[in-house]
């Protein structure tokens, strides 16, 4: 029997680690807009953000912090090349900053260079050996990187699905329970074909998380995988009440048909 081929949805997130130099001391000027940006980025108010903190870079243009929170401000507002730039620029004034090569290594991810993205990881962990955030999102990574040149039947790299679990199961050792490793581990098992290993990590997963639409559309495949047809059509359904994107949307509705779901 050909293997169900399920797409994996990546989870990425941007670091909120505050990190680097704070600002002089009686600068007024400067330390205003430093925290007024950072206010804003605490607020959700990107776009205020945006302004407050190039007119801090503007004053200050070698202070990393303001840096920092202007490629967070930037990822936030969907403006990416600049984000990068900007992390780019705290790591020429901070060279040992962990918290910018993840963020980068983020930004990376999101406009689709996942070569970029592994090489930014990695240098994170050459500094912060121990943080959970970034061996997940190394493991990411490389499970895109396993993904993307397999065709709709062909098995994935087995050596870059290695170096995923690996790192997947350094963030769980690191942090218990994470959620995203446990999904990304169930991906893994599901690209592998055994989707009795895969399910109670994402049922454990969608414990933690409820409303986790990746672990819902990738616990559907496991049941699918499995042959447990009324168990996918359960969970595909409530994926669909969990409101995803559109593509998402569809691609369960896909799979629902062909499993013959009500």
């Amino acid at each position: 029997m050909t293997m169900l081929k399920v797409a994996c949805f990546v989870i990425v997130a941007i670091s909120v680690v505050m990190v680097g130099c704070r600002g002089d001391v009686g600068d007024g000027g400067f330390d205003l807009l430093l925290e007024t940006g950072r206010a804003h980025l605490t607020a959700g108010e990107y776009s205020e953000a945006v302004v407050a903190l190039e007119s801090a870079v503007e004053q200050k243009p070698e202070h990393s912090t303001a840096y920092f929170l202007l490629g967070q401000a930037y990822n936030q507002t969907g403006k990416l090349s600049q984000a990068v730039d900007a992390f780019d620029k705290v790591l020429e004034l901070d060279p040992e900053s962990a918290a910018a090569y993840h963020n980068l290594g983020v930004t990376y991810l999101q406009l689709g260079d996942v070569g970029l993205a592994t090489d930014a990881f990695e240098a994170a962990l050459e500094l912060d050996p121990d943080d959970a955030d970034t061996r997940y999102q190394l493991g990411a990574a490389y499970l895109t990187l396993a993904l993307a040149d397999s065709g709709p039947t062909a098995a994935p790299d087995p050596e870059l699905l290695a170096q995923a679990t690996e790192e997947f199961e350094k963030a769980l050792a690191l942090r218990e329970n994470m959620p995203e490793a446990l999904i990304g581990l169930g991906n893994i098992h599901l690209q592998q074909g055994d989707p009795s290993s895969a399910i109670p990590l994402l049922q454990q997963a969608i414990d933690l998380v409820p409303s986790s639409r990746e672990a819902h559309y990738a616990l559907g495949g496991a049941y699918a995988q499995s042959g447990n047809i009324a168990g996918a059509c359960e969970t595909y359904s409530e994926f669909l009440s969990l409101g995803p994107p559109p593509t998402w949307h569809s691609q369960a509705e896909q799979i629902m048909a062909r499993l013959g779901c009500e």
